[in-house]
């Protein structure tokens, strides 16, 4: 179900934007009427393995979408147009370059985002063309990551603690398990998720932060003191002399931007506790991304993450999900997908999970947090497959999603 991948899930990805209404001014008296308003969402956010980015979107008062985006680590910018897509496909809007300085994109490539106003954006910058996961099941992709970004605020005035998952850098591994040890060593075996605490005081910002592997196992904390914040941004070195940018809305859902290759967290705040059989609950529908935050050890040909497009349907025990084959016509795979189990939750909002593939039982864990009436997640799952060599593909695979039942 998910692109190359065995394991795909509707994911992703999840995404939302602040919205700006401009109002264009009326005439005096005289009978004179007052034009449409337009709206400006601007986020920041970040994409594996490390870039940050700024992400525009406007609407003008006729209604149509336009994008501008820059990543700020590389210097190349983006615009072009949008439109919202229907049918299976609701929720994604498709974007269509007009110029960019990446020489890699032409006038004319698409791309795809998934948008919820007013607190973050999930988008895939092209180019998107239809794949193959290697057993003949085409499905539709880019060989970019996402890009995961919230709505740009204010700084926070409070102190609060998160939940995130990680989107690792080259040479992470999951972990030793049935399919053997870890190409570069039990060195390389990397953290998964963990907690957050952030701390506001008289204007500085602190961070403590707790990482877990993705077998459950504690790893060694590190902080960040006497941070600032501007543009909604914290911004400070840790205890391991690494630059962070830290982000996240008023409504709960964050990032932390670590130093170019070295990956990236991605999250929620940990205030409340997920009912698993209201998350659960039968027709309860998402969309997202699924994608590989990196590639195989030992397979030079894949150089590059894949992300596909997906969609999952809980139905009152499990959720079932699979790849979009078509995203502008909304057509889905055929076939019996991927079945996702919930299996615990060790603390608020942190849940792992199961899913059984050909290959064995793939173990994973979600960041989950209702916003709105509607959730939003984001996973990370250990992949492998039996097809490659040994443990080559012991890397990693990311989950994002959001709710989009009506």
């Amino acid at each position: 179900m998910k692109g190359r991948s065995e394991i795909c899930f509707a994911c992703a990805a999840t995404v939302i934007i602040s919205v700006l209404l401009v109002s264009c001014g009326g005439g005096g008296g005289g009978g004179g009427t007052t034009a449409p308003a337009s709206a400006t969402n601007t986020y920041v956010g970040t994409q594996t393995a490390g870039d940050f980015w700024t992400w525009s979107m406007t609407t003008a008062g006729s209604g149509a979408e336009t994008f501008t985006a820059t990543n700020e680590h590389t210097g190349y910018t983006y615009s072009g147009t949008a439109v919202a897509l229907a049918g299976n496909a609701t929720g994604f809007t498709k974007l269509t370059y007009t110029s960019s300085t990446d020489p890699g994109v032409t006038a004319g490539a698409t791309a795809y985002e998934i948008e919820i106003p007013g607190t973050m954006v999930m988008a895939v910058p092209g180019p998107f063309s239809q794949l193959n996961n290697g057993d003949g099941i085409l499905y539709v992709g880019s060989n970019n990551p996402p890009v995961m970004a919230v709505a740009q605020g204010t700084c926070p005035t409070s102190s609060g603690s998160f939940n995130w998952i990680m989107v690792p850098p080259k040479g992470w591994c999951s972990g030793g398990d049935s399919q053997g040890t870890c190409p570069n060593g039990p060195g390389s075996v990397g953290p998964a998720y963990g907690t957050a605490q952030i701390t506001v005081s008289n204007g500085s910002y602190g961070m403590t932060v707790q990482p877990y592997l993705l077998s459950g196992t504690s790893q060694a904390s590190f902080t960040m003191t006497g941070a600032t914040c501007s543009n909604g941004v914290i911004t400070g070195t840790d205890s391991l002399t690494r630059t962070l940018n830290v982000a996240f809305t008023p409504s709960g859902l964050f990032f932390i931007d670590l130093p170019r290759g070295q990956g990236s967290m991605v999250g929620t705040d940990a205030s409340t506790p997920v009912v698993f059989a209201d998350f659960l609950k039968n027709g309860r529908t998402f969309i997202g991304w699924s994608f590989m935050s990196i590639r195989d050890f030992n397979d030079p040909s894949y150089t590059a993450p894949d992300t596909s497009a997906v969609q999952a349907v809980a139905n009152g025990t499990t959720v079932n999900g699979s790849s979009f084959l078509d995203l502008d016509t909304g057509t889905l795979q055929t076939g019996a997908g991927t079945t996702l189990n919930l299996v615990a939750q060790p603390s608020p909002g942190l849940i792992t999970y199961t899913t059984v593939e050909s290959d064995g039982t793939h173990n994973g864990v979600f960041a989950i947090k209702q916003i709105g009436g509607k959730y939003y997640f984001f996973s990370i799952i250990d992949h492998w497959e039996g097809s490659h060599t040994g443990a080559d593909e012991m890397a990693g695979q990311n989950i994002f999603g959001v709710e989009t039942t009506p």
